[in-house]
């Protein structure tokens, strides 16, 4: 089996932290800015020229709207349908500021019409209603999203072939998770830098290889140009297909 992990594109939440490093006025589902809708439209015109280097047979994205705004185009591209998994988002889920202080609260996300105004290609599962999605509190303990990641990837290759290519539209610190958690690399959290619409290939090892994924491309960018990639250490400088 194939997997493509996908950030999102540049959130007005990544552009606010860029510009201040704080989280005061941030959103609670973050929308992609302008150079977001650019990377993730980017990303689609690559998907069909020169092509992915693997063709994707399906397509998952975070409930989060930043994930589906930028799953949206690469499903049109690739005349995909668009399945939201409940176990995609980022970790601490989504939450709101207190007024005044920088503690969090639980926020149940957006609802059901708007996830639905975002593509037409979006499959909406019972659990997506229109009071929202998420009923948990803020996850803050590593062993519930760590578990969450283990779910998501039992689910997968229960419900997939092993010819499947499953690209998966997720986030920064949850791509970390689950792709430490693909290769068996404990304490991964944030080893790897993810920027905005990376790309990131992993593929299960033939028989007999004394590891089970191996990472094909970590953090690829070749569909973006030097000015259209954000939340990059190197800013600028890493474009091109630098992995």
């Amino acid at each position: 089996m194939r997997f493509v992990l996908i950030r999102h594109g540049q959130s007005s939440n990544n552009a606010l932290w860029a510009e201040t490093g704080d989280d005061l006025g941030r959103e609670v589902d973050a929308r992609l800015t302008p150079l977001g809708e650019a990377q993730a439209a980017a990303l689609a015109a690559y998907a069909t020229s020169p092509g992915l280097p693997w063709p994707l047979t399906h397509l998952y994205a975070s409930p989060m709207a930043r994930a589906v705004q930028t799953a949206a185009p690469l499903a049109d591209a690739l005349d995909l349908p668009l399945t939201l998994s409940r176990d995609l988002f980022e970790v601490g889920g989504p939450y709101d500021l207190l007024h005044g202080t920088d503690d969090q609260v639980a926020h149940p996300g957006s609802g059901r019409s708007v996830i639905a105004a975002l593509s037409d290609r979006v499959h909406l599962p019972d659990w997506l209603t229109e009071q929202g999605w998420w009923q948990g509190e803020v996850e803050r303990e590593r062993e519930v999203y760590v578990a969450r990641a283990d779910r998501l990837i039992a689910e997968l290759r229960e419900t997939h072939d092993q010819d499947d290519v499953v690209g998966l539209v997720s986030h920064g610190w949850f791509g970390n998770v689950v792709l430490g958690r693909l290769l068996g690399i404990p304490e991964i959290d944030g080893v790897f830098e993810l920027a905005n619409a990376s790309l990131t290939l992993l593929e299960d090892t033939e028989e007999g290889v004394p590891w089970g994924v191996t990472a094909i491309r970590v953090n690829w960018l070749p569909h973006l140009t030097a000015d259209q990639v954000s939340d990059s250490a190197l800013g600028g400088r890493l474009a091109g297909g630098v992995a």
